[in-house]
């Protein structure tokens, strides 16, 4: 049995720490044995997970330069007999997991990348890969592409990276439902085209793009809806531009959402719209395409592993709200067209992103790295 620790900031909203959500409920439990360890409270995630019953390590850290915190990890870790802590590429846990490894043989390291970028303090991010990437076991990437710029970007080999693609539970995801079984379903308008954007409210998912293109596309499709989906901590900055889109009742805002098989399946057309900064392999798009829907994205990170251009959807050139919606409304006026590309984004979807080979491969991860 290898223990693996998953430390991180908190569990909010986001793809990476969905995917620890996974990982943790998910893998083998005959050959892992998780913990998890927020650094500061659960986040919303770690909420849901507290509610179905687990344990977790919370607030250790008081705040980003409180200096106790490496003393309360280390009790943390030996409490729970870690062998292996997987910590993705936030400023904080890696910082202090690398002082840690610095410190002790075990437990190993395996540190995640789910950016190709990040925002905020540059010397935060770099005082933390200073203090981790020396000493990390093992490094991990979404993609091919993802892993040749990150062993650029950070001067490692490519060769110390193990590339796990993102998955999901194609099970969960119904391409046999029609649309508007699906749009009664999640309460959604039942006639004209339904376009939308699923993605947590963050300022590096520019949801001003999606709205400036949605004004172009419905001045060519009058009978068009939108969609926006989700929540995070730009949500009063997405109501505001919302409010100013002059979009009106044409323009759906949900919040998050449960049911997002049946509102994938519900869209005509999923869109995503990052900058490029941060994104790498967006997960929204992965679970479209495992709905059968075509998208339509911005050309940023690893979204063309996903989104196959003029075969599952389109790739745009970021910031461009006139060829955005270009493609949207080309698609809209084309059924047969839309429907071709939704069962190859499906088709594409159970080739590359079973969830079920990402856990098996981050388990083989585990416990190699765990054995040294």
């Amino acid at each position: 049995m290898t223990r693996v620790a998953f430390v991180q900031a908190w569990l909010t909203i986001g793809g990476a720490e969905r995917l620890v959500q996974a990982l943790a409920d998910r893998m083998d439990r005959t050959r892992i044995e998780p913990s998890i360890i927020n650094l500061y409270g659960p986040g919303t995630i770690g909420e849901q997970m507290m509610a179905a019953g687990w344990k977790m390590t919370n607030h250790l850290a008081a705040s980003k330069l409180d200096p106790r915190v490496g003393a309360r990890l280390a009790r943390a870790l030996a409490e729970c007999r870690a062998d292996v802590v997987y910590v993705y590429d936030s400023a904080l846990p890696m910082f202090w997991m690398g002082l840690q490894r610095r410190r002790h043989r075990r437990p190993r390291v395996a540190l995640g990348f789910h950016s190709t970028g990040k925002l905020g303090d540059p010397l935060q991010h770099f005082l933390a890969r200073r203090s981790a990437l020396p000493v990390v076991d093992a490094f991990v990437a979404l993609s091919e592409t993802h892993r040749d710029f990150l062993a650029n970007e950070l001067g490692v080999a490519a060769s110390r990276f193990e590339v796990i693609r993102s998955g999901v539970d194609l099970a969960r995801f119904d391409t046999a439902m029609p649309r508007e079984a699906a749009r009664r379903a999640a309460g959604l308008p039942e006639h004209g085209p339904l376009v939308g954007i699923v993605a947590a409210l963050r300022p590096e998912k520019n949801h001003a793009l999606f709205l400036a293109a949605a004004v172009k596309v419905l001045a060519e499709v009058p009978d068009a809806h939108f969609v926006i989906a989700g929540d995070g901590p730009a949500r009063d900055d997405v109501r505001r531009q919302c409010e100013a889109s002059g979009l009106g009742e044409r323009l759906l805002v949900l919040g998050a959402r449960q049911d997002i098989p049946v509102l994938y399946r519900a869209l005509d057309v999923a869109v995503l719209t990052s900058h490029p900064i941060v994104e790498t392999l967006p997960v929204t798009l992965i679970e479209a395409a495992a709905c059968g829907t075509p998208a339509v994205a911005t050309a940023v990170g690893s979204v063309a592993d996903v989104v196959a251009e003029g075969e599952t959807g389109h790739i745009v050139p970021v910031g461009d709200a006139a060829v955005l919606a270009a493609r949207i409304v080309a698609l809209l006026r084309d059924p047969a067209r839309r429907e071709r590309m939704g069962t190859a984004a499906r088709a594409r979807a159970e080739t590359r992103f079973d969830e079920r080979d990402m856990f098996r491969r981050y388990e083989e991860l585990f416990v190699r790295v765990a054995k040294g």
